[in-house]
């Protein structure tokens, strides 16, 4: 029997056990890696993950520099 295309041959590795609490601990740079990672390996999960995480951050440090420059232009 032909197994379909989609399906796996191997069982997923490592990247099965990545949660977003271990994935929120790392580094931006760290992310940025293991999202290229992910992207190449065709690990739809955990790519996902990192994209949410990243534009989270990048929210959470747009908010930081907005607060900074109205404190800034009030004094």
């Amino acid at each position: 029997m032909i197994k379909p295309p989609n399906e796996r041959v191997l069982p997923r590795g490592r990247v099965a056990t990545w949660t977003r609490e271990q994935l929120d601990k790392l580094t931006t740079l760290e992310l940025r890696a293991l999202l290229a990672n992910a992207e190449r390996l065709h690990e739809t999960e955990i790519a996902a993950l990192c994209n949410e995480l990243l534009v989270a951050r990048r929210r959470s440090q747009a908010a930081a520099r907005r607060r900074k420059t109205l404190s800034a232009g009030g004094e």
